[in-house]
């Protein structure tokens, strides 16, 4: 009998497990990869967007950028790196879904940024804790695409899903210990610079002047840390809501004498100005600032110490406008750009409430220290930057920073168009670095000093000069007006030279040796003179004191109430303890004082803190102006227009002269100014130039072609 053959049941079976075997193998490595994409490609994606879309606005390519400077793009890499895979402790699909969660907040994060580089040129710092509050109160709206926003979130949400349905398999959790733990590891090293400074060793520049030339430099992420870590500001000892009611109570603002006309009160914060004669008389034939002696003799005079040499000039009008001390920050910040994010008690305020009209001038972009939104925050009602000012050349055109002439007409001209008493807040910028040598001056013997150190000074020389120039035609105008005026003038820190060894070293004035680590040399270095002049009852006497003492002394002499922080500073003048000791020489110095620790508690208050002082304290409500606005006119508007041959003739109201004409699809028309007068300027455009029907705009630009102000559409009928 034939037996019937079986099926081979053993073979059948390693058939199923070997596919089933190949099946999974190709699972795992498919998985494997999507982690990878996840832990590697996925990061290194999301930081070439992000720089992408920053650098639609910078000036330097992510191309530039990764090639100029490619240990700090590596260094970045490893940043987010370490911060997607932090998360890769988690479950293999939490750990997906986190990755492309902080992926789509990173890109919110870099859109943000840009937004803000195009308002106020300056990149979103840690204070920064809403985007929305940097851009509350803007003139010019943000525009949302609401569908692109749906169209992400739909994306993100189908990622999500499809991360759901990833199949699950056994995860090692030694390698995502091990992964984790270097990651913690990388991050713990480049916060804390321990044992070694990654962001050293990449050399990351500290831009403080300029914000986003960090961004631009040292990556998007890269410099937000940065500035993360510069700005660790730890609470004061004692630091809570009843210390700082308490201290507001202890230090209450004196009612001073009212006068019978409320003077006008200017600041003038000349710039890198210091007396020449301080490198040394023997070099010198003539005084190259007589108008400044004269004035400095006869009023309230002294040496003011800077907290700054060689630039970190809003620092020192941070400390003159406010009150509070830049001794209280740590090195290498700049408040304006970092910690001012709320209003703030100071000088414009106190006058601003007294029925002063408070107006902020400087000759330079409005943007530049974001200086268009701090002014508005410290209680100015106006600011009128050099995008306002009929300049020689405009800022940038290379030829040099604007004289101190604009500045001086811009004080004239505002003292006259206001009927009440003025409070104005003027920085020059004639004296600005850099000083590239000059080989002759009329205030410069020759042979005293060897020859490269004689050019420097004589091109600082020479601008000193103009500017005290400026400052005699300032004080004789004043005195020909009926209203009384205080004049407060300091330089915000002495020059820096390409070489300040060949000027203030042993190679040169030999007057400053070691500036950075000598006590004697740093203070000569940094005591900078300055006057307070009154056009009635001006008395010659001597104080030295610190910049933030301008605020209390000028409400007292101008007859104003302060606030806390000036009763603190009057307080201080009263123990002649005027000077806060430089964070730097204590030891030299000595330590700060019971009332400068009071301040420095009420300045983290105000700055860092939870700002009990503004809710606990009727002396420092501060509550800015709403009505703020850029220029000298707060509209400007087309008054007329006529032929004249082949030309038009068009009279603006409230335009400088180097205002655009604009067509309605933002061509620019070429247009020639002519001069202004009653401010009004007055233009003229070649009728040929000119399309009928279409609508055209006088606009105000500023160096980012950020529109600033312009009139209504009109049209030009041929």
């Amino acid at each position: 009998m034939t037996q019937s053959p079986l099926p081979n049941i053993d073979t059948s079976k390693k058939k199923a497990i070997f596919l089933e075997y190949i099946l999974s193998r190709k699972k795992a490595l498919a998985l494997h990869l999507l982690t990878a994409f996840f832990m590697l490609i996925l990061p290194l994606m999301t930081l070439a967007v992000c720089e992408m879309i920053v650098r639609s606005y910078l000036w330097m390519p992510f191309t530039h950028w990764t090639g100029e400077y490619t240990k700090r793009f590596a260094l970045n890499m490893v940043m987010i790196l370490a911060l997607y895979n932090i998360f890769y402790i988690l479950p293999r699909r939490l750990y997906m879904m986190m990755s492309v969660l902080l992926s789509g907040f990173l890109i919110i994060f870099a859109i943000a940024n840009k937004i803000k580089l195009e308002l106020r040129n300056s990149p979103i710092t840690i204070g920064d804790l809403a985007l929305s509050k940097e851009l509350k109160g803007l003139e010019q709206p943000i525009d949302i695409n609401t569908m692109a926003i749906i169209i992400s979130a739909a994306a993100i949400l189908l990622v999500l899903i499809g991360i759901y349905l990833v199949p699950r398999f056994k995860d090692r959790w030694i390698l995502k210990a091990g992964v984790f733990v270097l990651s913690i590891a990388a991050w713990a090293v480049i916060w804390t610079g321990f044992p070694i400074s990654p962001m050293a060793k990449v050399q990351f520049e500290n831009t403080y002047w300029r914000l986003e030339l960090g961004t631009m430099r040292n990556g998007l992420i890269g410099n937000f840390i940065l500035m993360a870590k510069q700005g660790q500001i730890q609470p004061p000892k004692g630091y809570s809501k009843d210390t700082v009611k308490s201290i507001g109570e202890k230090y209450q603002p004196a009612s001073p004498q009212q006068p019978a006309v409320k003077p006008n009160v200017i600041y003038i914060m000349s710039e890198a100005f210091t007396d020449p004669l301080h490198f040394r008389k023997e070099h010198f034939t003539a005084d190259p600032i007589p108008n400044f002696h004269r004035l400095y003799d006869e009023s309230l005079h002294g040496t003011m110490y800077s907290p700054e040499f060689g630039g970190g000039t809003a620092n020192v009008e941070f400390e003159a406008l406010t009150g509070l001390s830049r001794q209280f920050l740590p090195d290498n910040v700049v408040a304006y750009q970092q910690f001012v994010k709320h209003p703030l008690p100071s000088v414009a305020y106190a006058l601003r409430d007294a029925g002063y009209h408070t107006t902020a001038v400087h000759a330079f972009y409005n943007w530049y220290y974001q200086r268009q939104s701090v002014y508005k925050m410290l209680g100015f009602q106006q600011f009128i930057s050099g995008e306002f000012m009929d300049l020689d050349h405009v800022n940038g055109s290379g030829h040099g920073y604007p004289k101190d002439k604009h500045m001086t007409d811009t004080i004239l001209q505002q003292l006259d168009r206001t009927d009440g008493p003025d409070f104005i807040h003027a920085v020059s910028l004639e004296a600005h670095q850099s000083y590239q040598p000059l080989q002759d001056s009329k205030f410069l013997q020759k042979g005293t000093l060897p020859e490269k150190t004689r050019t420097y000074l004589n091109r600082y020389t020479e601008l000193i000069h103009s500017v005290d120039n400026e400052l005699g035609r300032l004080i004789n105008e004043v005195k020909k007006r009926p209203e009384p005026t205080i004049l407060i003038f300091f330089g915000d820190h002495y020059p820096t030279f390409s070489s300040n060894d060949l000027v203030y070293g042993k190679q040169g004035t030999k007057i400053a040796n070691n500036m950075l680590n000598d006590y004697d040399d740093f203070i000569t270095t940094h005591s900078v003179p300055y006057f307070i002049w009154k056009s009635e009852g001006n008395q010659s006497q001597q104080l030295n004191l610190s910049p933030n003492q301008f605020s209390a002394l000028s409400l007292k002499m101008a007859g104003v109430k302060g606030n806390n922080v000036t009763a603190i500073l009057d307080n201080l003048r009263e123990q002649e303890k005027s000077v806060i000791p430089y964070a730097k020489f204590k030891k030299e110095m000595g330590s700060p004082s019971k009332e400068m620790l009071d301040l420095k508690l009420i300045q983290y208050d105000l700055l860092h803190g939870k700002r009990y002082s503004v809710d606990t304290t009727a002396n420092m409500n501060v509550h800015p102006d709403k009505s703020y606005f850029l220029g000298e006119m707060k509209q400007m508007e087309l008054q007329s227009l006529s032929t004249k041959g082949n030309a038009y003739v068009m009279e603006v109201h409230g335009a400088p002269k180097y205002t655009k004409l604009v067509d309605q699809d933002g061509g620019i028309t070429r247009v020639i100014w002519r001069g202004s007068k009653d401010d009004t300027a007055i233009f003229t455009v070649s009728k040929a130039s000119i399309h009928a029907k279409e609508k055209y705009r006088f606009v105000v630009f500023d160096s980012t072609h950020k529109e600033l102000k312009s009139t209504k559409p009109f049209i030009i009928k041929k």
